[in-house]
């Protein structure tokens, strides 16, 4: 079984029972207890449950919730943001812009995790402002209404002082001819100088975007490091962009 799906079960079984055991968890999906240990350790880490001695617990209180983590993980989104985890480490300078992938990953970062993470996302401002160990730097410019994001020229002006070890972009749609694309042209040239001023780009998409495509272009394919789905990475659909040197997750 896959580790997104190891998680679902885990934390479904959360759901309806107040303790669970790494012995009953390893029978039941037919993996290590080692491996459970490891599913344990990661869903502790993101806020999920509470690991105690031989299991875990529900997490009775988590102030760094959003009004939908009560789903776990059935929302697609939550998977995605559990996986771009794996990239984050303490002391890195992140570029996080819109949309909801990148909102769901602001909520379930790491509660002592050491960032500094320049956005002009302003739906994760209350998000990320909960962090005691996250430097929050919000871009300046136009609000744009319609997908809560600062663009503009101050904010590309801003953004280009500084350079980041990750960008996690938000993806509208994503198609290995017509490459990253964007609804909104403020948005796609915002998009291109934070790309352009990070060290790895990192795209945030949901199943159904690819093989999709919006009028302004943001970037080729190939300017991607890693592109992070909520299936998985084995899927003949991606093949395309491994064969580009792109790395699955």
């Amino acid at each position: 079984m896959v580790r997104e799906k190891r998680f679902n079960y885990i934390l479904e079984k959360l759901q309806n029972n107040s303790e669970v055991g790494f012995s009953e968890l390893s029978s039941a999906l037919n993996v290590s207890a080692d491996t459970i240990r490891r599913d344990i350790d990661m869903l502790a880490d993101n806020g999920l449950l509470l690991k105690i001695r031989g299991g875990a617990i529900p997490r009775s209180h988590n102030p760094l919730s959003f009004k939908e983590r009560a789903g776990h993980l059935q929302d697609d989104k939550e998977i995605i943001a559990l996986k771009a985890q794996t990239l984050i480490k303490s002391g890195q300078t992140i570029f996080m812009d819109g949309g909801t992938s990148i909102y769901t990953l602001a909520t379930l970062l790491s509660t002592d995790i050491k960032l500094t993470v320049i956005t002009n996302n302003t739906a994760i401002i209350p998000a990320l402002s909960a962090y005691s160990g996250i430097e929050l730097i919000i871009l300046g410019g136009h609000f744009l209404k319609e997908s809560e994001t600062i663009v503009g020229y101050q904010a590309i002006k801003m953004v280009e002082n500084f350079q980041a070890d990750l960008y996690f972009m938000g993806v509208c749609a994503l198609d290995m001819q017509k490459g990253v694309t964007a609804v909104y042209m403020e948005e796609s040239e915002l998009k291109q100088t934070m790309l352009q001023h990070s060290s790895m780009a990192v795209a945030l998409s949901t199943f159904d975007k690819l093989e999709t495509f919006e009028p302004y272009r943001v970037c080729p394919i190939q300017s991607l490091d890693y592109v992070i789905t909520e299936m998985d990475a084995q899927n003949e659909r991606f093949d395309v962009f491994k064969k580009e040197g792109i790395k699955v997750l």
